[in-house]
């Protein structure tokens, strides 16, 4: 019998964590936003978090918060991924928050001005 590599399910789920980790939607998406907006890493923002690797990996990997309710999907994403510090994590969520939306509210301000330039008027 031919011997089929079967990938595990640790395997399997590592790679799903680390293909949403990085996409829009996704709390890594915010964390990445931060570490540019801040000069940080991840093993730095990892520490901060009180995260394994593991749990880190997955933390990325979760969906983001509503916004409706900001603060209690926050806390309990740091609940699941057993953060040892969720009230640094929690902060850094909100302050991600403000940080998108300000960029959102930068690129329709943009666009806005641009359709009224004065030159495309003459």
């Amino acid at each position: 019998m031919d011997s089929i590599d079967h990938a595990s399910d640790e395997e399997i789920m590592a790679s799903w964590y680390a293909y949403t980790g990085d996409e829009p939607g996704f709390v890594g998406y915010w964390l990445d936003l931060l570490r540019e907006r801040q000069g940080a890493t991840a093993a730095q923002q990892q520490s901060e978090f009180g995260a394994g690797e593991s749990a880190f990996l997955r933390l990325q990997s979760m969906p983001l918060p509503r916004a409706s309710s900001l603060a209690y999907d926050t806390l309990r994403i740091a609940e699941v991924c057993d953060l040892k510090n969720p009230m640094a994590f929690a902060q850094a969520m909100i302050l991600a928050r403000s940080l998108e939306h300000v960029a959102d509210n930068s690129a329709v301000q943009e666009f806005y001005q641009a359709a009224f330039d004065e030159e495309d008027l003459e």
